[in-house]
């Protein structure tokens, strides 16, 4: 694949990151309480949202750790932990935490404090400006040098 194509597909990913982010902001509760309290729909609009955030970030990564033939490879957190090294510490930890919660959706790992803990992650990923920023600076520094 070409380094256009492959710059392409990567910014119409962060496009879709962009997209299920505020999806998300249009229906997530502004309180955890009301979350908690919140319908099936709600919540389940919420947790899917999480999840194709999560997934598109890793699709990402697997394009760039590809392009990008970095020496790492394995599982998820693998991928993530070696994008440790290029983006800021808070896009990669934002990237881990919100991959754990949509492992424990996914897998159905619920605890008393499941509601609270999607909450916490859904409000911190209704803006992925942050993700969005690093990615666009990868694909215009790293990609470029390849």
């Amino acid at each position: 694949m070409n380094q256009e194509t492959v710059k392409n597909r990567v910014l119409e990913k962060a496009i879709d990151l962009e997209r299920f982010s505020k999806e998300l902001s249009q229906v997530l509760p502004k309180t955890t309480d009301e979350y908690k309290k919140s319908n099936i729909l709600v919540k389940s609009t919420v947790e899917r949202r999480l999840q194709l955030i999560s997934d598109t970030e890793i699709d990402i990564l697997a394009i760039l750790y590809k392009e990008l033939k970095l020496n790492i490879a394995g599982e998820d957190f693998s991928l993530i932990s070696i994008f440790s090294e290029i983006f800021k510490n808070n896009v990669n930890e934002k990237i881990r935490r919100l991959r754990e919660i949509r492992n424990k959706l996914i897998h159905e790992y619920k605890s008393e404090q499941f509601d609270e803990e999607v909450f916490k992650v859904a409000s911190e990923n209704l803006d992925e400006s942050d993700v969005i920023s690093e990615i666009k600076h990868i694909v215009n520094t790293k990609l470029n040098n390849i």
